[in-house]
């Protein structure tokens, strides 16, 4: 792939740092003093002590915040300053020490030279606490069986005497340490450098030709970052250098796991699979920014990176006794270059009119090699030979926007954008994206009304669509993958805000779209979306505010496919429906002393699937969702610098999947499942706190 068309842009960043170094005069601040600014100097800050409980155990209501287990847990907290009289500075932040999504920050420093800083954060991410597997090493690359195994179907399997339950999740856990250097008024240099883990599990299957399992995939990763850069900034040019790295390895190559069924041929006992495999990515950028003028602001940029991944492949196959043949080499050397680049000007015409141009070019130029590779048929037999296609993209975006004020109570803005994408290894050598799109906003139409209205239209079409040849089996020549197929795209928005009084506010909104996919014969034909909102907002007194929001959204879609590899014989209709009211209250009982609040929300969601396809067959069960929360809070000033909170929190979800429901373990006679159950959980959330402010 070429990259000859931004070289002009590349060459005019290139060259801008010596037209800066000689245009821009530099201004010495250091003896510069502020007379009337007020310096602040000690210590000040908060700390937070406390306990809380929670009444359950659950994977979903704890997935992201620390919570998922029942039992109690401290709270521990603080946001401390420390300011010295010659700008020497220290920080210290601390959050959610007594739960796992705690984090830790510490900077310190001289506002005027430098900072150096050190962070730490966790993330949990739960999955799922309703899945068993008969599986023993879960979390690790080896999986094992105990005795009773290997069955000819589910149902002879003793799964009654050896599911175990497994969690499935991950945490992340990353540690930051960088510094910034202020070598002069103008200069300043930083880095920063994160390690980053994360361990745990995740869903994963593996087959033998017609009979699969379900079981767990070890998450061991180590992310390894740098961000470097050096930044200029003068009266009218600004100027920025940087050097991203990083690098991923897996301590896990590949998952081996045992056949829980009858091997269909001799040796094939257990299988292998190769996990993420170890990467690095290198990426060298500029940025400059010049003000024209008070009026206009150029900004360029250029990021070169380069990505690579050289790992060793993995044995074709654990069956010693099946005869494969040799592959055309050791590994993948794999290699992408990239390239990012981008254009931009704001200017200020006129009083009324504001124009604003934005070009951005993206490649990623793949030169891994396209090979052609033996292939294995779930380690029972030899298929046929197959090569890769290294997927690279080159990508020009051009956005043009202007706002334009026709009054003081009337403004409108219009733009248009356009893009054009050149692909390899794709069904579609190109696409071209163009939207036209406009707004129109008045506050002085209707009194104490203030409205607006915005819509666009969007055209994709591309260069031809050919099925490819190196796929294997081959694809439907009447098949049109959504994000490639001819598409048009319409859009409107709808939006009043009303002021019955200076206490009482309300809006209501409307956003709507519908995506058509006109040339599409068998793929995804049609799109619909519908958003309908409202929201109120009184102040029933100087000490009690209420809140009020209200929201549908709907989207649907019709999608046709042919089960005989020719024209469409079956079609399917999604149609999905989201609702959501919230409430929510507060009220001052003791000026500066005692506040008490709740907030109460209620959504429900559906989701219906039905497949046409000319005789009479019972429809999906409808997926179902709801979830009701109730918080409940009060603060009071035991002092004046000692706080009391109390918070309590009520959460109740229940949801039915036929995707889950009712399917065990050994439900299907040729399918080993991990027997998820959709979630289905009540739980209470209490905490007391007490804050210290110095």
């Amino acid at each position: 792939m070429k990259t000859s068309k931004p070289l002009l842009l590349i060459s005019l960043i290139a060259a801008l740092p010596a037209v800066a170094a000689a245009a821009d005069v530099a201004v010495d601040t250091s003896g510069w003093k502020c007379e009337s600014c007020e310096f602040v100097s000690g210590r000040s800050g908060s700390v937070d002590v406390g306990a809380g409980a929670v009444s359950q155990s659950s994977a979903k209501f704890g997935q992201f915040n620390g919570l998922g287990d029942k039992g109690g847990f401290l709270i521990g907290g603080a946001n401390v300053r420390s300011d010295g009289e010659d700008g020497a500075y220290w920080t210290l932040k601390a959050a959610d020490l007594g739960i796992a999504t705690r984090s830790l920050a510490l900077e310190a420093g001289n506002a005027a030279r430098y900072r150096v800083w050190l962070r730490y954060n966790q993330l949990p991410a739960l999955s799922s606490d309703s899945a068993s597997t008969p599986f023993l090493g879960s979390g690790t690359a080896i999986l094992t069986l105990p005795a009773g195994y290997p069955q000819d179907t589910t149902g002879l399997m003793p799964l009654g005497a050896t599911l175990v339950p497994v969690t499935i999740g991950t945490e992340r856990k990353r540690l930051d340490v960088g510094a910034l250097l202020l070598a002069s008024p103008q200069w300043e240099y930083s880095i920063n450098v994160r390690h980053e883990t994360k361990d745990g599990t995740k869903r994963s299957a593996g087959s033998f030709f017609v009979q699969s399992a379900q079981f767990l995939e070890p998450i061991d990763y180590t992310t390894d970052q740098v961000d470097a850069s050096a930044s200029y900034a003068g009266s009218r040019w600004q100027l920025r250098f940087g050097y991203y790295g990083s690098q991923f390895r897996n301590g896990n190559p590949s998952l081996t796991w045992a056949n829980p069924y009858t091997p269909v041929i001799a040796g094939a006992d257990s299988a292998s699979l190769g996990l993420p495999p170890d990467s690095q990515f290198h990426q060298l950028s500029a940025a400059v920014g010049y003000r024209y003028s008070a009026t206009t602001r150029l900004n360029a940029d250029i990021a070169v990176g380069r990505m690579t991944q050289n790992q060793a492949y993995q044995a074709q196959t654990t069956n010693g006794l099946l005869a494969v043949d040799s592959l055309p080499a050791a590994s993948l050397d794999g290699r992408v270059a990239t390239l990012d680049a981008s254009l931009r000007m704001n200017t200020q015409v006129s009083d009324e009119l504001r124009v604003n141009a934005a070009y951005s070019h993206n490649e990623r130029d793949n030169q891994t090699a396209s090979l052609l590779y033996p292939s294995l048929i779930t380690d029972l037999f030899n298929g046929v030979p197959r090569s890769n296609m290294p997927f690279g993209f080159t990508s020009d975006k051009l956005k043009l926007r202007a706002d334009y004020r026709i009054d003081d109570d009337t403004a409108a803005a219009a733009g248009y954008d356009h893009d054009s994408t050149r692909r390899t290894y794709q069904e579609v050598d190109r696409t071209r994206d163009q939207t036209i799109w406009g707004r129109l906003s008045s506050k002085g139409a209707i009194e104490d009304v203030e409205l607006s209205v915005k819509a666009s239209h969007g055209d994709r079409s591309n260069s031809g669509y050919q099925a490819l040849a190196s796929v294997i089996p081959p694809e439907n020549p009447l098949m049109r993958k959504y994000n490639l197929a001819n598409r048009q795209r319409d859009t409107l928005g709808l939006r009043a805000d009303i002021a019955v009084s200076d206490d009482l506010h309300f809006g209501l909104g409307l956003d709507a779209a519908r995506d058509d996919y006109q040339d599409s014969t068998i793929g995804l034909t049609d799109g619909r979306e519908l958003m309908l909102s409202g929201d109120a907002s009184w102040a029933m007194s100087s000490k009690t505010r209420f809140t009020f929001f209200v929201n549908r959204q709907q989207i649907r879609s019709t999608q046709a496919g042919s089960s005989s590899f020719a024209t469409p014989d079956w079609s399917a209709k999604n149609r999905d429906t989201v609702d959501f009211i919230g409430v929510g209250i507060k009220h001052v009982v003791i000026d500066d002393k005692f506040n008490v609040g709740a907030d109460l929300g209620f959504s429900r969601s559906r989701g219906d699937v039905a497949v046409l396809t000319g005789v009479s067959t019972p429809a999906f069960p409808t997926l179902t969702s709801n979830l009701d929360s109730l918080r409940v809070y009060a603060v009071y000033a035991l002092s004046d610098n000692i706080t009391l909170r109390g918070d309590y929190g009520y959460e109740r979800y229940r949801s039915k999947s036929w995707l889950l429901d009712g399917v065990l373990p050994g439900t299907i006679e040729n399918v080993l499942t991990l027997g998820e159950t959709a979630p289905d959980y009540r739980v209470h959330v209490l905490r007391a706190s007490l804050r210290y402010t110095f």
